[in-house]
């Protein structure tokens, strides 16, 4: 593989609501993969601890919060614009369901 795409900085933005075990299931997937990268999710005013699973269990990741009132794409616009304030190679737009 290309030693310069080895070297990328990426930034991964992930948007979620009251999906805590989806959410987690998704965070637990990409900490198995050998790159390294920076995670971005909008947490869109859950209710159900999704954000508070997630600091405990990963608290690298970089949570933004929301009032329910984002939904996805907001979500998203959130995470990035929060990303992009950084120097990324490339920015990852990830459904926590696939």
């Amino acid at each position: 593989m290309n030693s310069r795409i080895n070297q990328a900085q990426i930034a991964v933005l992930m948007t979620c609501f009251n999906r805590r075990d989806t959410t987690l299931n998704c965070l637990r997937a990409l900490q198995q993969q050998t790159r390294n990268f920076d995670i971005y999710l909008t947490d869109d005013g859950s209710s159900d601890g999704t954000a508070k699973a997630i600091k405990a269990e990963f608290p690298q990741v970089k949570i933004l919060q929301g009032d329910g009132n984002l939904f996805w794409v907001g979500g998203m616009r959130l995470a990035f614009a929060e990303a992009i304030k950084n120097s990324y190679d490339y920015y990852l737009w990830l459904n926590d369901d696939t």
